[in-house]
């Protein structure tokens, strides 16, 4: 978990929306982070803000979701929890798991210490002390235990496999997780139904399949890939030091790259557009030429076919671009 800053104010995104509506919330996030929203993913998000429902955003690579939650998070100081979707993540990463050799040791010694019989002590060893909780499962008890709402990442959300999707299908509906055995609280953690949730925001590229159970419990939303105007707003907020004719220039490269090169299959995104534009500003470099774009190919490549293909790939003369 990420705390919130004590030296910042903490914002209720939920409350601002409500009460100033969705472009309080873009002046606030573009104000404090220098992130731009789409239209159509700001209006989405704030449904989901007002409905308490998770926000399901899908889109290309680089347009900006993982992006949007962190400055969210930021923007609006709240706890910030998050998990990476990947291959062979089990309950206990999400959820939870007993903790076995606790539960033993507490066990072994309240009995020999005369403390309790021994079927109370098994019965005992099945408190909430002794679980440990995964990071999602965490957000809602920290939730619950504090009254602080928190925001939830869940980045790449469609790489875990069906078997895990189904881990948050009762966190998403009812607001808890229901633990086997556990003798406190209904056997559930969470905050339940009729309090408000964590702000649970999931991202997906698109690469595999998000299932149909798990979309239904969602508010869903497209982040596309930004527009030259949009894409110039951004790269403006995000290197405000940048003259407008070099921030024209790199919009201009990455644009050709991402049109003009099907060999490159891993595109350059925001992420690689600010770095780009960054290195440049730091280095005091107005023109973008050919040379100088070979020179900074680092920034934009993400694997050595990408990068093999770029050199190949750019014209020698930046006037082609």
């Amino acid at each position: 978990m990420i705390p919130s800053d004590p030296n910042r104010e903490v914002i209720d995104p939920r409350l601002l929306v409500r009460e100033r509506g969705r472009d309080a919330l873009a002046e606030l996030v573009a104000r404090e982070s220098g992130y731009i929203f789409q239209l159509r993913p700001l209006k989405d998000l704030c449904q989901a803000l007002k409905s308490g429902m998770p926000l399901l955003a899908e889109g290309e690579r680089g347009g900006g979701k993982t992006e949007m939650v962190d400055a969210l998070a930021y923007a609006c100081n709240r706890p910030y929890f998050e998990l990476q979707g990947m291959d062979g993540l089990k309950l206990n990463d999400i959820l939870f798991e007993w903790d076995e050799q606790g539960q033993n040791n507490f066990v072994i010694q309240a009995v020999s210490s005369k403390h309790l019989q021994i079927e109370e002590a098994r019965r005992e060893q099945w408190r909430k002390d002794f679980l440990t909780l995964g990071e999602i499962l965490k957000a809602y008890d920290y939730l619950a235990t504090t009254g602080v709402v928190p925001i939830v990442k869940l980045d790449e959300f469609e790489k875990l496999p069906q078997a895990c999707q189904a881990f948050f299908y009762q966190l998403f509906t009812d607001g808890h997780a229901s633990v086997p055995r556990l003798c406190e609280n209904n056997g559930h953690i969470g905050v339940g139904k009729s309090r408000d949730k964590p702000i649970v925001i999931l991202t997906s590229n698109n690469q595999h399949i998000v299932h149909p159970p798990l979309r239904s419990r969602c508010v869903y939303t497209k982040v596309r890939l930004p527009t030259d105007l949009e894409e110039a707003r951004i790269l403006h907020s995000r290197v405000p030091l940048a003259p407008a004719s070099l921030l024209t220039q790199v919009v201009k490269v990455v644009r050709y790259i991402r049109v003009m090169l099907p060999t490159v299959r891993d595109k350059p995104g925001l992420r690689e557009s600010i770095a780009f534009l960054q290195a440049l500003v730091t280095e005091q470099i107005q023109i973008v030429s050919a040379d100088v774009i070979d020179d900074h190919l680092g920034f934009i490549a993400r694997g050595a076919d990408d990068l093999t293909n770029l050199e190949l790939g750019l014209p020698n003369d930046s006037q082609h671009l």
